[in-house]
């Protein structure tokens, strides 16, 4: 009978860890094409074998930098000619109105609130990070389904806008729908600062969008100094809990933690860095862990405000994760240097929901440092 309990038992354990490991068995480690290696020497803005220094002059020079660079890039989207205000964006360009008063916001409520910028109508719900700010302003709701990618465009033309804010995250037909309401401005907000800094220029206040910017940098550079003051040069990683798989995010060419080694210059483990430019999507089984090899570990469990009903499926996936005895063999797990980040924060895109991330990070940080 013990026997036959034991062959139950690691059968139990063959189905958990392949419930909750990524189904596959290539080692997301091996060698890139040489077009994935040309992408990721792109992607790179610092070369994560080189330490850099975290003094107040060292920061606000990297900074000044990342300004310049995001200045230029957002002058790239937006120009003035003949006496016509054109922003280019993903679907093609959009002629803009002067001072446009009735503003319909989809999806870049984030920027629109960090610029202060007046909203009509928007995209909300009551577990968005942003409801309570949304909610002050009494900011008419607008609704979208997120099986289909749809709006509800009744809701948007009762709002009567003279211009769309929207993210280009929509396919082109849910574009051309709205721009039969309004000219759209469509933005990348994955790329946040250059979409915050052209926003700014769609809304002919670039002013106001630099200070507001300078002062994200400011944020930035307080919370990289907590953090560095209590780990020092350990080794972070993001781990990312969804619903059928389990992915490592790599060094410079995922949009959701780049901020981690670009602004508050975290190290990433050896694993992190040798995944950079995977063809695959960083999906790893739970075998592989153990070799992670980082001295904190963060956990993403959940999706952010555009798949939220996922979330809780990714969960129940990490609890599951959390009772497999490989789970335990995790070095990071092991000396309790384990931090479940907020999801809907980490998931959105935005110097808002940056900061929020930053500034958690930086308490959790000191709280168990080294």
């Amino acid at each position: 009978m013990r026997g036959g309990k034991g062959i139950v038992v690691l059968l139990a354990l063959s189905v958990l860890v392949g419930a909750v490991g990524c189904g596959q068995q290539a080692d997301i480690r091996a060698p890139k094409s040489e077009k994935a290696q040309e992408a990721v020497a792109k992607a790179r803005r610092f070369d994560p074998a080189v330490l850099r220094a975290d003094t107040p002059e060292a920061i606000d020079a990297e900074f000044a930098a990342r300004l310049a660079d995001k200045r230029k890039a957002a002058e790239k989207l937006y120009r003035e000619e003949d006496g016509k205000r054109i922003l280019k964006h993903k679907f093609g360009e959009t002629e803009l109105p002067d001072a446009p008063v009735r503003i319909v916001c989809i999806r870049m409520e984030d920027p629109m609130l960090a610029l202060d910028a007046p909203m009509v109508a928007a995209y909300d719900f009551p577990q968005y990070y942003l409801h309570d700010r949304l909610a002050a302003r009494g900011i008419m709701r607008i609704s979208i389904n997120d099986e289909n990618k749809t709006i509800n465009l009744e809701q948007v033309q009762g709002a009567k806008p003279d211009l769309i804010v929207m993210r280009d995250s929509f396919g082109k037909g849910v574009y051309q729908d709205l721009a039969k309401i309004a000219p759209v401005a469509a933005f990348d907000l994955r790329d946040y600062e250059r979409s915050l800094l052209a926003l700014s220029m769609v809304l002919q206040r670039p002013a106001d969008g630099e200070v507001r910017l300078l002062q994200f940098y400011d944020r930035a550079k307080r919370d990289r100094m907590r953090i560095k003051g209590a780990i020092g040069d350990s080794t972070v990683a993001l781990l990312r809990i969804m619903n059928k798989e389990v992915r490592l995010y790599p060094y410079a060419t995922n949009d959701i933690n780049r901020f981690m080694y670009e602004l508050l210059n975290l190290r990433p483990p050896q694993m992190v860095v040798d995944i950079d430019g995977n063809d695959a999507n960083n999906a790893i089984s739970l075998e592989l862990l153990p070799e992670l090899g980082t001295d904190y570990l963060l956990i993403n469990a959940g999706f952010g405000p555009s798949s939220r009903q996922n979330s809780a499926v990714a969960r129940k996936r990490f609890e599951a994760m959390q009772r497999d005895p490989l789970w335990q063999s995790v070095p990071a797990v092991r000396t309790g240097r384990m931090d479940v980040v907020n999801a809907m924060i980490w998931n959105a895109h935005g110097i808002i929901s940056k900061e929020m991330a930053m500034d958690a990070l930086a308490d959790w940080m000191e709280e168990h440092g080294q």
